[in-house]
């Protein structure tokens, strides 16, 4: 259920956030870490004027058994 961009040559992609529980990105990672145990990077962290900025960073630069598991973990949001 989280829309993600994909950026060419990266190693990972931007997702939108917005449907999960929290006031900001940054409570929105916490609520995916306490829902999934997926931790990941709110965007804010990457930009300069991170207001209303509803995106987190998935870094995939993972063997694919542990993509596979977070593709599963991520699948009963």
């Amino acid at each position: 259920g989280l829309k993600a961009e994909y950026i060419k040559g990266a190693y990972y992609v931007l997702a939108d956030i917005s449907a999960l529980d929290g006031n900001d990105d940054k409570e929105k990672v916490i609520t995916l870490l306490e829902k999934t145990g997926i931790a990941t990077v709110p965007a804010r962290a990457f930009y300069s004027d991170a207001s209303n900025l509803n995106l987190a960073r998935f870094c995939f630069s993972k063997k694919s058994d542990e993509l596979d598991d977070a593709i599963e973990r991520l699948k009963k949001l």
